[in-house]
C-alpha cells in the first residue's frame, strides 16, 4: 500500500447463505399480509403486503450486490445504500478493532460487530451477515500496512482460525 492514494483490496460482501433469513422467513409476513388483503379485497392490506414485499427485496438486494468491507485508497471502508452510505478510516490512524456486541433481542445477545477505532473516526460494520475468515483476511492486511493496530481477543482467535460461532455472550442491559 503506497502512499499514491490507489491501494485496494478485494471487497469483502455478505454471504447469501447467511442472509437467508432476509430472502425466506422475513417475505411469510408480507406475503400473508398480501394473501389476506387479497381474499378480503382489502386494497389497504394488499398495498401494505406488497410494500413489505418491496422492502424486504430492496433489503436483500443492497446486501448481496451494493454491500462493501474492503480497502480502498488507504482507507478501510464500509459501503452500503447503493453507496450512498459510506463509512471509512484511514489506515494510519487506525487504533484498535475491537468485537462490539449491541443490545439485542432474543436474550440480550447480538452478533459482533467489527468496531474500528481511529484517531478521529470509527467504523462499525454488523459482522452477521459476513464470513468471518473473509474479515480476518482484510484485518490481516490492514496489520500489514499498519502493524500497531491492536486486536481484542476475539479477532485474534478469529485470526488463528479458531471457532468462534458457537460462542454467546450476554450483553449488558441499558441503564433506563
Amino acid at each position: 500500500m503506497s502512499g499514491s492514494g490507489t491501494a485496494r483490496s478485494k471487497p469483502v460482501r455478505p454471504d447469501p447463505g447467511l442472509l437467508w433469513p432476509a430472502y425466506t422467513l422475513f417475505p411469510l409476513a408480507g406475503l400473508l399480509i398480501l394473501v389476506f388483503g387479497a381474499t378480503g379485497h382489502d386494497t389497504a392490506l394488499t398495498v401494505i403486503g406488497i410494500g413489505l414485499l418491496a422492502v424486504n427485496a430492496a433489503t436483500v438486494v443492497n446486501q448481496l450486490y451494493f454491500t462493501t468491507l474492503a480497502v480502498e485508497d488507504d482507507e478501510l471502508t464500509h459501503r452500503t445504500w447503493l453507496g450512498l452510505q459510506q463509512q471509512s478510516v484511514a489506515i494510519g490512524s487506525i487504533q484498535r478493532i475491537s468485537a462490539k456486541r449491541y443490545a439485542g433481542a432474543h436474550g440480550g445477545v447480538s452478533a459482533p460487530h467489527l468496531l474500528v477505532r481511529g484517531r478521529e473516526t470509527n467504523l462499525r460494520v454488523n459482522t452477521k451477515p459476513y464470513r468471518l475468515r473473509e474479515i480476518a483476511a482484510l484485518i490481516e492486511l490492514v496489520r500489514a500496512v499498519n502493524p500497531r493496530v491492536e486486536l481484542d481477543d476475539f479477532w485474534t482467535r478469529v485470526g488463528r482460525g479458531e471457532d468462534v460461532s458457537k460462542e454467546v455472550e450476554p450483553t449488558a442491559r441499558a441503564r433506563f
